[in-house]
């Protein structure tokens, strides 16, 4: 029960929080020694080499730090030795840390990936190379529909097309590679090393934008995750970076922002930051204010926010100028009537920017209360302000404070989206996606489908985004619209005649509504219902886009897998029986291609192959024979959206032509003929022919030869129709998610782990004479913690792939050819 209260606590994704549980004194780990022996020994050595003879009390120090070393080795290498207590505390820490969620997340997305590349290569060839905002946007979309997958097949296949994108857009390009990596915190140093500088101390570089797009995918992976290696890292590149670099000191800030958010307790970094700030650089000055706020998180620190809003009012970059407000509204998270006189200061300031700012601060303040003084004030601003910036930000900050009333948000932006100023129209698309992302409700696609063709060309990008967020996972059987949208994208991304900004508008839309491998939505709550702070700062930094297009891979932040995934603390005969299996299996290959078998070494490698993703996770496990039943669901309601190839196939048979060869047909004919005749002939001569049983038969046989030409162009309609239909039983069998021809629900068995969609929820009921239950019957989506009914027996359990090759390497070793036997040439 502990275990599932702490993935409940993960749900919340409170990094400050999560620390002070892992440093309280029940869960902090045990301190390391204070004497290492490693440099003791080194300092013995430096001694005899300079010619001095070790004391005799030296000698026996020395004896008893090696006696010390072996009994730490021999505690090391007995596991079984650790109290029950003790394992229960590192399992705890291991789930507490992030690391379980992360390791069986990626998992599932890797395992899940329904990715359709040819989509992909189609908006490739339909863009024109020249133009350097579709080529990004083409980008981007490979970024959103991979995010998580660590699968960037694409990426380097394709290698010379995508080095055409030059300056920040190369900045961003590197930077995509931290959303499709997202988690691998462990791995990220060698993911991206050959886009990292080659030397750490040197401030010169040859390429400065992706080592820029680096630093800021780093943070990327390691989003709200603590690690203190990449914060150092980083915090080493923007001191070395100086002023020299501007997409450098980009990178950095954002990134250590990303890594360290939330964490108010550092002053370290948040110095670093504002001395980046007050360099009064346009360029890097906003991302360190977009750090700052990112650091400080939800802390209403008020030394922060004096100094922020008054080195706004002294900076003449309106970047800085919006950044801060931006900062602060974030500093201003979850803080309610606590931010209220902020909130009058930022609204009644004579400074557009700054009132922009106020709106946001209301959004993230406010955000899922439904507060009725926070949106009479918002609606007051859309309709009142001069500024057309702050009257769009004013609409979308009504998303942020109606995500949890979806209904009266839609019945307020009913009106709104009609209005005559496309600022606010815009606005109210993008309102929309926060609050109804994968809902695929009718009344709010009927809202944006009018909005999708719209005449000004910024307004139709809005509602492009605005339909890829609300149809996310969501298949034509539970929305009509669904197939007619994503044909529209398709459309207008190829229609070279069409608005650059609204194809790029599509592209994003694209990439949003098949979001990491067609298993990720964006929502701003957890699947218990818990509002999620990491997605309301990544759906208030990628609504940024207006002004800065590297700020849309914040999105990520809000993904969310629709997944349902048991785990369960195994026992520790299965996890021994499969050890055992996974040795033999090996020693069997190794025999079978070397003829000897392996060594030691070699045999704890593959027992160690897995370590770096089950650290701490002395037990936990996924249980591959775990199973849930899907009841009452209509045919193909919850089905994966069918790819791209599959559907040209559908279409491929429906027109096929069959060749008909002229011989065939003029035989054809001729026995037409004949059918014809008897058919004309009166009825006396068929009652004579009755009598007669030779001569009909003559007459209706074909000949073996008249059978075979015409087999030429008849297909077995029987055999296609079998095919076709072991086909579409196998697929239903696979997907899980398809019923009966009639159209009645059927009893379909999920196999653990599985995409569950919200709507799913109420068709989804537990086996009850499974193997594993429960410890909370309630729970059918996210982490479930299961008890093993049958500890003793063995298990299967589903162990974590490995890591994705980086950029521009081979995923595999290829075995070379044997060389050809010895032969001797005749001719």
């Amino acid at each position: 029960m502990a275990s599932q209260i702490a993935f409940d606590i993960l749900q919340m994704e409170n990094q400050s929080f999560q620390q002070a549980l892992l440093d309280h004194p029940l869960l902090r780990a045990p301190e390391a020694p204070a004497g290492d022996p490693e440099n003791s020994g080194e300092s013995g050595e430096r001694s005899t080499a300079n010619g001095d003879a070790p004391a005799p009390d030296a000698e026996k120090k020395e004896e008893n730090k090696e006696e010390k070393k072996e009994e730490t080795k021999a505690e090391k290498k007995d596991p079984e030795e650790e109290t029950e207590a003790e394992k229960k505390k590192k399992l705890l820490r291991s789930i507490l840390s992030g690391e379980a969620q992360t390791a069986f997340s990626n998992q599932f997305l890797q395992r899940e990936n329904h990715t359709d590349l040819m989509l992909l290569d189609l908006y490739k060839r339909s863009i024109d190379t020249r133009s350097s905002l579709l080529h990004h946007g083409v980008v981007l979309s490979h970024m959103l529909m991979q995010a998580g997958t660590s699968c960037d097949v694409f990426l380097r296949c394709n290698l010379d097309w995508m080095a055409r994108a030059n300056n920040w857009a190369r900045f961003s390009a590197t930077a995509s590679l931290g959303v499709i990596h997202k988690g691998h915190v462990r791995d990220s140093m060698k993911l991206l090393r050959t886009y990292l500088p080659a030397s750490a101390s040197s401030a010169a570089s040859s390429s400065p934008y992706s080592e820029g797009g680096a630093f800021y995918a780093l943070g990327l992976i390691s989003a709200n995750q603590p690690s203190t290696s990449v914060r150092d890292y980083l915090l080493e590149q923007l001191q070395v970076a100086g002023t020299a670099s501007e997409p450098k000191q980009q990178g950095c800030c954002l990134g250590l922002g990303l890594v360290c958010m939330g964490n108010a307790e550092d002053s370290e970094v948040y110095e670093a930051l504002k001395q980046v700030l007050f360099l009064d650089s346009a360029v890097a000055g906003e991302a360190a204010a977009l750090g700052v706020g990112l650091l400080l998180l939800g802390s209403s620190n008020a030394a922060a926010v004096d100094e922020l809003l008054a080195y706004a009012q002294d900076t003449q970059h309106e970047k800085i100028r919006r950044a801060c407000g931006i900062a602060v509204a974030l500093l201003m998270f979850k803080k309610e009537q606590e931010a209220d006189a902020l909130i009058d200061q930022l609204c009644k300031d004579s400074d557009a920017l700054i009132r922009y700012g106020g709106m946001f601060t209301i959004a993230m303040a406010y955000c899922a209360t439904a507060n009725s003084g926070a949106i009479r004030r918002l609606l007051h601003v859309s309709v009142s302000d001069v500024s057309d910036d702050v009257r769009r930000a004013a609409v979308i900050a009504l998303g942020f404070v109606l995500c949890g009333d979806r209904q009266q948000l839609a019945q307020i932006l009913k009106i709104l989206s009609g209005s005559f100023n496309p600022h606010v129209r815009y606005g109210a698309a993008l309102a929309l996606a926060v609050a109804c992302a994968g809902t695929g409700q009718k009344e709010v696609v009927d809202l944006l489908l009018p909005l999708s063709s719209d005449s000004t060309d910024f307004v139709r990008q809005g509602a492009f985004i605005g339909l890829g967020f609300v149809l996310q996972q969501v298949p034509d059987a539970a929305c009509s619209e669904a197939g007619a949208v994503r044909q529209q994208l398709q459309r207008v991304i190829a229609d070279k005649h069409e608005d650059v900004m609204a194809r790029f508008g599509a592209l994003l839309a694209s990439g949003l509504i098949d979001a990491g491998g067609r298993n990720v939505v964006a929502s701003m709550f957890s699947a218990s219902g818990v509002l999620r702070q990491e997605a309301a700062v990544g759906f208030c930094l990628a609504f940024q886009l207006w002004y800065w297009y590297p700020l849309i891979h914040m999105v990520a932040l809000s993904f969310s897998p629709s997944a349902l995934i048991g785990v369960t603390i195994s026992s520790a005969p299965a996890l021994k029986k499969k050890e055992e299996k996974a040795a033999e299996k090996k020693d069997e290959k190794a025999t079978d291609q070397k003829g000897e078998k392996p060594t030691e070494t070699s045999e704890s490698s593959d027992v160690e192959k897995y370590e770096p993703y089950l650290e701490g996770m002395s037990k936990l496990r996924v249980p591959a024979g775990w199973k849930v039943a899907c009841v009452g669901a209509k045919k193909g309601q919850f089905a994966y959206v069918p790819s791209l190839a599959s559907l040209e196939k559908k279409e491929g048979k429906k027109q096929t032509m069959k060749a008909v060869l002229s011989t065939t047909a003029k035989r054809n004919r001729q026995q037409k003929k004949k059918e014809n005749e008897k058919k004309d002939a009166p009825e006396t001569a068929k009652n004579e022919a009755m009598d007669v049983d030779e001569e009909p038969a003559k007459e209706t046989e074909v000949t073996k030869n008249e059978a075979d030409a015409s087999a030429m162009d008849v297909d077995s309609e029987e055999k296609s129709e079998g095919r076709s239909k072991t086909e579409k039983g196998e697929k239903s069998e696979k997907e899980g998610e398809e019923e009966n021809k009639d159209g009645t629900g059927k009893e379909v068995e999920l196999k653990n782990p599985c995409r569950v969609l919200p709507q799913q929820l109420q068709c989804i009921q537990l086996l009850p004479n499974s193997r594993y239950q429960p410890i909370f019957p309630g729970r059918k989506a996210g982490f479930v913690l299961l008890r093993d009914t049958m500890p003793s027996d063995p298990d299967e359990f589903l162990e974590p792939r490995g890591e994705a090759p980086a950029a521009e390497e081979k995923p595999t070793e290829e075995k070379e050819p044997e060389p050809f036997t010895p032969f001797e040439w005749s001719g």
